[in-house]
């Protein structure tokens, strides 16, 4: 009994046990973690950086919001038109991320009729070459070309599109055949309306007639034509347009009807004063306020007076009406023409007029030439407002008063300066994690110095670019103005800053070819680094400074609240390159006349491959063929760094021949050569080259060629610096420019040559006045040693100098044939200034050439410099300036006076 009631006490204890444990408080389950991450692209395993994409680490705890944002962040790429994500697993999830990428438009190609092509690419707008491709864009593209067809006058086409993938590249090419259309023929093309004129001279404008096929874009024109001709008329605001298009589908013909209204004549009459009718004409084509147009062509026309010279000038207009006209009339006194005496000012407390006549470039006169133009002294006001405003005087105002002399005109600037504001001290509110005196050093406002408020808002950019640059997102400044003492304030930036930012990963997507490594060396931004938005821009300009890239574009995506991945998406370009050229070319470059110098094409041919090996590297093949001058093939290999290191090689084989004045040679050869950029604007050149030469044809005297040097090889080694800061090297106008050049020459590996020679060159450029430019170029060589031929200075022709023809300046043999010498000195001075306002890039050059070739370099001296003067014209284009120009060699009595004329292409070089 007693043991039965132990048994029940225990079952009833076990009972109540596990009543109290279900009744417990379950344990929660522990999160999902992330386990695996799978990223295919185009159904296959990402390749390189685009894995890194999804910004999920394996062990981040998995939810939806996680995937969510991971999916954003691949959208923001702009590489992917869809992405889907599958999960799988429970306690440790595996992601799957199928990424598919955007297509591009390669090229598209037209057949199936006879219209131009380029006119068709010109129509394309939703699928032209370089965007994005989507099928479902390809009916809107069809119909592009339809209407564009149809301007042609292919009506009703049908057109049949399809596409091509490229197997290797996210790209497509997409062709279009047009397989019907309808044309139409003219049956008749009306002029309706009161016309004022012979129906037969308006027809002869158009090209759409009876009998001819029609093609509304053709008719479009013939529409301008004739507003342009009742423009030239006197009816500037004619109407003009189709009245009347009627098909006749069985005959496949179409009546057309053109209406004109001619509206009401206008006349402009300029009395007084020699202005062309055609400066104000263009205002009275339009219907306008008519005050507003007689103002503005008073406007013009004084302008245009004052430019001449009749700066007391005055022009009043006035409009007359009649039944069908109205005539603009402009009453013109223009006044003595006048030539700018002085300029002086009044009321100058704080700058001197020498200071304000600096800091503007005034000067009544430079050497023969008028430094101050009429337009632009009237524009001097409004330029000393703003010269005093950038000083701190923002209440300045200046006025011009002209004083008629008997000799021209005074011109006086009478200037109020009114206060001087300046900043007590700089502020800044809000700045907690950079030094203030930090930002403080890169403001253009400094505490003591002259408040000029657009200054102020490019320190509030210059804050926002600080902040930026160091890692901080999110920063927003804004300036406010303090009193403080009399004329002072204190400048307050107030500063709401961001977030630090650091870069979690960097990404490198689209490139196909090219080496990751390649690119990496580029990247001067890194992981773990703040997201300095400086060293991201340069990384990118980095990038497009290797030419192997058509677009670089960098996205900064944010996958944290303070840490970003940056993707760098390159698309590259075109890998091959072929061109062809043909010219003409004369064996002596100081005559005009082709009939007396002889002259032969010249053809070139260049391939290019890019981006060998995916490198970077560059391949060139160039040949050159002239009957005159010089036929050469090079090849040449280059690449931007070697071994890793900042240095650019390049690889030279050649061969060539060369016909000289008195001499030919034949030259094979190759070289080794290393760039390395020193600073922005310097670079230095290595090079060691090899080459045999063999003269040919010599005219010049026995005595002065060694028998050795008649066919000799040369080992070479030399080294060039090259400091460049002109604006433009093909058309510099300001700026300097610095090169030294020493070679060595040794006997080693058989070779005869032993020499040493150096080459300077400097060019200094600068404008004295606006559109008055002046440049010189000086070169010294020196040589001495084992020297061949070929290897001696040259000078004489359109580029050294041009009192001599080419080569013939300096020594020569018995015969009066040209042999070169050891040392060698120029100097060309040039002055350039303008011709005619509306033809800006013609201008006039006058010249002076000075310096000679000497036989050895103890030979030099002053005395034996010869000099040249000259003039002659320039036009201005980008691949440098076409050159006319007349020289007469000042010590040359055999001449008698006499120029030599010279045509040339490029700068003195």
């Amino acid at each position: 009994m007693a043991s039965g009631s132990k048994s029940a006490r225990l079952a009833l204890f076990g009972a109540l046990l596990a009543a109290a444990v279900a009744w417990l408080p379950a344990q929660p389950a522990a999160p999902p973690v992330v386990g695996k991450i799978v990223v295919l692209v185009d159904g296959s395993p990402a390749a390189g950086d685009l894995a890194g994409l999804v910004s999920i680490e394996p062990g981040d705890v998995f939810s939806r919001v996680i995937v969510d944002r991971a999916v954003k962040a691949v959208f923001k790429t702009g590489l992917f038109a869809d992405v889907s994500v599958e999960s799988s697993g429970r306690e440790r999830v595996t992601l799957t991320f199928a990424l598919t990428r955007n297509l591009t438009v390669r090229r598209t190609y037209f057949t199936g009729f006879k219209v131009s092509t380029s006119r068709l690419k010109e129509a394309e707008e939703t699928l032209r070459p370089g965007s994005i491709f989507r099928e479902d864009l390809l009916p809107q593209a069809v119909d592009e070309l339809k209407e564009a067809l149809k301007g042609q006058g292919y009506f009703q086409a049908a057109i049949q599109a399809h596409t091509r993938r490229d197997p290797n590249y996210p790209r497509v090419d997409i062709y279009y055949r047009v397989t019907s259309w309808k044309r139409y023929r003219v049956a008749s093309a009306d002029i309706r309306g009161p016309v004022l004129v012979p129906p037969s001279d308006l027809e002869r404008r158009m090209k759409t007639r009876a009998g001819r096929l029609y093609a509304p874009a053709v008719l479009e024109r013939d529409i301008q034509n004739l507003r342009d001709f009742y423009a030239a008329i006197g009816y500037p605001r004619a109407e003009i347009g189709l009245a009347a298009e009627d098909f006749h589908e069985d005959a496949g013909t179409v009546d057309l009807a053109v209406e004109v209204q001619p509206r009401e004549k206008i006349v402009v009459v300029i009395n007084g004063a020699k202005v062309p009718v055609k400066l104000v004409a263009p205002i009275w084509q339009e219907r306008i306020f008519e005050e507003w147009g007689l103002t503005e062509g008073e406007v013009r026309i004084l302008n245009t007076l004052r430019k001449k010279g009749y700066v007391m000038a005055t022009v009043k207009g006035r409009i007359e009406r009649s039944a069908d006209e109205m005539r603009v009339v402009y009453d013109v006194v223009p006044g003595r023409k006048l030539r700018i005496n002085s300029v002086t000012f009044e009321g100058l407390q704080s700058f001197t007029a020498k200071a304000i006549k600096d800091a503007l470039v005034v000067n009544e006169r430079v050497l023969f030439f008028s430094s101050l133009s009429y337009d632009r002294l009237f524009a001097l006001p409004r330029e000393i407002e703003y010269f005093y405003q950038t000083h701190g005087f923002p209440d300045v105002t200046a006025g011009l008063d002209l004083k008629e002399t008997p000799k021209g005109v005074d011109a006086v600037f009478r200037v109020f300066e009114g206060a001087h504001q300046t900043i007590q001290s700089i502020i800044f509110d809000g700045a907690h994690l950079f030094p203030a005196e930090d930002i403080a050093r890169e403001l253009v406002d400094k505490e003591g110095g002259p408040l000029f408020e657009p200054n102020v808002q490019r320190d509030v950019g210059i804050i926002e670019s600080y902040y930026l640059n160091h890692g901080v997102r999110g920063t927003r400044v804004t300036s406010r103005l303090k009193p403080a003492a009399a004329d002072t304030v204190h400048l307050v930036f107030d500063i709401e800053e961001g977030h630090p930012v650091t870069i979690r990963k960097i990404l490198v997507a689209g490139n196909r070819v090219t080496r990751a490594g390649v690119i990496e060396k580029e990247i001067v931004v890194k992981e773990g680094a703040p997201a300095d938005s400086s060293l991201i821009q340069e990384t990118k300009r980095r990038l497009e400074r290797l030419g192997i890239f058509s677009e670089v574009r960098t996205d900064e995506i944010a996958v944290g609240p303070d840490e970003e991945n940056l993707i760098i998406t390159v698309e590259e370009g075109e890998r091959n390159y072929a061109g062809i050229g043909v010219g003409m070319e004369t064996s002596d470059d100081a005559s005009l006349a082709l009939w007396d110098n002889p002259y032969s094409f010249r053809l070139s041919a260049e391939y290019i491959r890019s981006n060998m090996l995916g490198m970077a590297s560059q391949l060139s093949l160039v040949g050159q063929y002239s009957k005159n001058r010089s036929t050469r093939a090079v090849v040449s290999w280059t690449q931007p760094y070697l071994f890793g290191l900042a240095l650019q090689p390049s690889v030279l084989g050649w061969i060539e021949r060369e016909n000289r004045t008195d001499f030919d040679f034949d030259r094979r050869g190759g070289s080794f050569n290393l760039t390395r950029p020193l600073g922005r604007n310097l670079l230095l050149i290595t090079t060691l080259s090899w080459s045999r030469t063999e003269l040919l044809n010599v005219a010049i005297d026995e005595s002065e060629i060694d028998r050795r040097l008649r066919n000799y090889a040369t080992a070479l080694g030399s080294v060039s610096l090259v400091w460049d800061r002109r604006d433009d090297p093909l058309n510099p106008t300001r700026g300097t420019f610095f090169s030294a050049v020493g070679q060595v020459a040794s006997p080693v590996f058989g070779t005869e040559s032993d020499y040493w020679k150096a080459y300077f060159k400097f060019q200094y450029f600068r404008p004295l006045i606006p559109r008055l430019d002046f440049g010189l170029t000086t070169r010294l060589g020196l040589c001495a040693g084992f020297v061949a031929i070929p290897e001696r200075f040259f000078a004489g022709g359109s580029n050294s100098f041009r009192g001599e023809r080419f080569d013939r300046l300096g020594p020569t043999d018995d015969a009066g044939n040209p042999i070169g010498g050891l040392a060698l000195f120029l100097v060309n001075a040039e002055m350039q200034f303008p011709l005619f306002t509306p033809l800006r890039d013609l201008s006039g050059v006058a010249f002076f050439d000075l310096g000679n070739v000497f036989s050895e370099i103890r030979d030099f001296r002053i005395g034996g410099l010869e000099s040249a003067l000259g003039l002659g014209l320039r036009y201005r284009t980008p691949l440098g300036p076409v050159r006319l120009e007349m020289a007469w060699k000042l010590n040359a009595p055999d001449r008698r006076g006499r120029p030599l004329f010279f045509f040339t292409i490029g700068n003195v070089f």
